[in-house]
């Protein structure tokens, strides 16, 4: 993947020195813009799919600027880009997971009406409004259903959020679970794929097999729920993250 961003970047300095080394009409300037924005829409393409998120964000910045440009064209002669809502959709998620607030809502002030009406746009402005509302279990039931494959490693991104955040509320309300509760709470496909998580978070696992929460932080309460309790109330989130793993 890295050879071709090569040959893509290859490709753009070779057009830019054949369109400026003679005398374009506008039909030939069209062919320019329309070249230059899909080889931006390409790089974004590519960096999601290698997770390169530096170069994912420079190709997202440089087909923003191709789609201006081509607004802009007299005469309306350059049609919009199939894949606009697409790199659009893709770069408003990248946003939402860095917790770039102030730039994604930019981003929607100034992305036209078209665009944002496209589904894979709607499917990004439906996972922030989730995560506005803390609703966890909605999000996670959501990632079966992206629009897009390229979509996958942002949602990833997304889902390790998701899961800080219900690991955050469960150790806060609880004082302790069992492992297996623990591990489909939070949507691993193993024990020991939680067991390392719950290592980085500092919880205690006895020999029991029970999750023992820091204490420091979990409500006196919290000691007097019993499980069966715990489980009533979490199943909702259990069972939407089974479906995604």
């Amino acid at each position: 993947m890295s050879a071709a961003l090569e040959r893509l970047d290859d490709f753009k300095v070779h057009a830019a020195i054949y369109f400026n080394a003679i005398d374009v009409s506008s039909e030939f300037r069209a062919d320019e813009l329309r070249l230059s924005r899909e080889a931006a829409e390409r790089g974004v393409m590519i960096s999601a799919a290698t997770k390169d998120e530096a170069s994912f964000e420079r190709h997202a910045a440089q087909a923003k600027a191709a789609y201006e440009a081509c607004e802009r064209f007299p005469d309306g002669m350059i049609e919009r880009s199939a894949n606009e809502p697409l790199i659009i959709g893709l770069n408003l998620l990248r946003l939402l997971v860095q917790n770039r607030i102030a730039e994604f809502h930019t981003e929607l002030e100034i992305t036209n009406a078209e665009t944002l009406a496209d589904g894979r746009v709607q499917a990004v402005l439906e996972l922030e409004r989730f995560l506005m509302e803390g609703a966890y279990n909605k999000i996670a039931a959501n990632r079966g259903a992206l629009p897009d494959p390229s979509y996958e490693h942002f949602m990833s991104m997304l889902m390790d959020t998701v899961r800080d955040e219900i690991a955050s509320c469960a150790q806060s309300a609880y004082a302790r679970l069992s492992r297996d509760d623990a591990t489909r709470l939070l949507g691993f496909s193993s024990a020991s794929e939680f067991e390392v998580y719950a290592r980085s978070r500092e919880w205690t696992i006895d020999g029991n097999g029970t999750v023992i929460f820091n204490e420091e932080i979990a409500p006196a309460s919290a000691k007097d729920i019993p499980s069966a309790s715990l489980i009533s109330q979490t199943l909702l989130y259990a069972k939407e993250l089974e479906r995604i793993v």
